[in-house]
């Protein structure tokens, strides 16, 4: 036996087994004490340090998870469910591209209704030269991709690697030039239409890049991570040079607020399990804010919404099924919806007088787009997701197009819906990495612009 050769010595089998019984009390002990910690929101420091030596094994194992991953050159944030059936296959077609090199993979397939015309920028992940890389694509109205824009940390302190990270908040300026963030990146950046560095700020920026009216500013967040959840930040952002304006926390958003209590949804109260305590609200449940989504009133439609002003912010905060509307200057909350919706992204001011939300409906059967009217609470299903197979359990865009049509980024599908007014697809996309499996690349987002929005010819490499 093993204890044998370490004493040098026989040891009785009673003692083996006394060993063993008493290890494994040590273990059932160690881990009812850390439940309770954690049940009870303990935050001594011997609790605090039992949670982190309880934690340390699932920890080291995600680590060799995502090095496996590495090694294997594997494609983090896929999904293969919704792939096309065999009897829909023969109607897709590669998207041609005027580009002599750059983004491959993107599939079209026209529907029974035309598609608007404009411009579409997709966002997502490609393949490029026999890699995988994030990207942003422009097609024409004839929807051939006619340029394209890298979309890395090349100014990173620390470049991460394509698996590790997702293109997640992105914009397009009048000039060309694009500004973006990542999941599970490190940097804000802008580039230029040559794909040329303008500028570059450190931050875990994520989920959104939204402009103001005048596109001098864009709104983000900045994660804090799971270190400080009430630190997560909503930043305004000069476009021309990346200075951040206003910078404030949820922590100010709730202090500002402390008869509207709908941020504290997440925080673990102990009070109920222990005595009468005072004083001590206790720690925050993992990840409690989840903010993906900053959108500013536009004044072109503040008239649809009297209850507001041009600027207020419509913010959407996934973990508590919550989407409420903020004075940046104030921070006084005005107006909040809790339980509509379910794990939403991308809320948006609608020219109806609506909120118009993404609605995950994350574990459930399908996706939908929801309106929500501010002043009466009405909800309304503008988008089945049953109809159309569309269902994304995490991320997602949309975007109302003229002539009463929807856009929709169903991200996990890797795939874009468009619908014509009357509720039928009129174009489908699909980024197809590799065909064994097959494997899709998560597409951040499309977007559509009217065909007056960009001239070709005007852009050049650097021009402000």
């Amino acid at each position: 036996m093993i204890l044998d050769r370490i004493l040098g010595k026989s040891v009785p089998a009673w003692a083996v087994a006394g060993l063993i019984l008493v290890f494994l009390i040590a273990i059932v002990g160690f881990a009812s004490y850390v439940k309770t910690s954690i049940e009870r929101a303990d935050e001594s420091p011997m609790a605090s340090a039992a949670i982190a030596v309880a934690s340390f094994p699932p920890t080291v194992g995600r680590v060799f998870r995502e090095l496996g991953r590495m090694l294997r050159n594997d494609v983090d944030y896929t999904n293969v469910a919704a792939y096309p059936s065999e009897d829909r296959w023969s109607e897709f077609s590669p998207v041609v591209s005027r580009l002599e090199s750059g983004p491959s993979g993107l599939i079209v397939r026209r529907g029974v209704r035309p598609p608007a015309r404009g411009w579409r920028i997709i966002v997502g992940t490609f393949r490029v030269d026999q890699t995988i890389q994030h990207a942003a694509v422009l097609l024409s109205p004839e929807l051939e991709i006619v340029h394209s824009w890298p979309l890395t940390e090349d100014e990173a302190a620390v470049e991460r690697p394509p698996w590790l990270i997702s293109p997640h908040g992105f914009t397009m300026l009048t000039d060309g030039s694009v500004i973006y963030a990542f999941d599970r990146g490190v940097t804000l950046h802008r580039k230029d239409w040559c794909g040329r560095t303008m500028w570059a700020i450190p931050g875990r920026f994520s989920h959104v890049v939204e402009p103001d009216d005048a596109r001098t500013t864009i709104w983000t967040t900045v994660s804090a991570g799971i270190e400080d959840p009430k630190e997560n930040r909503i930043v305004q952002v000069a476009t021309d040079n990346g200075r951040i304006l206003k910078d404030f926390s949820v922590a100010d958003i709730i202090a500002a607020n402390p008869d509207i209590d709908i941020l504290e949804l997440r925080r673990l109260h102990p009070n109920f399990l222990t005595t009468n305590a005072k004083g001590r609200p206790g720690r925050w449940a993992g990840d409690p804010f989840h903010l993906n989504d900053i959108e500013p009133l536009p004044r072109s439609l503040a008239s649809s919404f009297p209850m507001f002003s041009p600027g207020d912010l419509l913010i959407s905060a996934r973990e508590t099924n919550l989407i409420f509307v903020l004075d940046p200057s104030t921070l006084a909350i005005k107006w909040w919806r809790i339980g509509a919706t379910i794990r939403q992204h991308d809320p948006d001011w609608s020219a109806n007088g609506r909120v118009s939300v993404y609605n995950n409906r994350m574990a459930r059967d399908y996706s939908e787009i929801v309106e929500i009217d501010p002043a009466t609470f009405a909800r309304t299903v503008a988008v089945d997701g049953r109809s159309i197979d569309f269902y994304s359990r995490i991320r997602g865009k949309h975007q109302a197009i003229p002539g009463g049509g929807r856009l929709i980024t169903s991200s996990q599908q890797g795939r874009i819906i468009e619908l014509s007014a009357e509720g039928e697809i009129a174009v489908e996309f699909y980024i197809v990495l590799r065909e064994d499996g097959p494997i899709f690349g998560v597409i951040s987002e499309s977007i559509l612009l009217p065909e007056e929005a960009i001239d070709l010819g005007a852009l050049r490499c650097g021009k402000s």
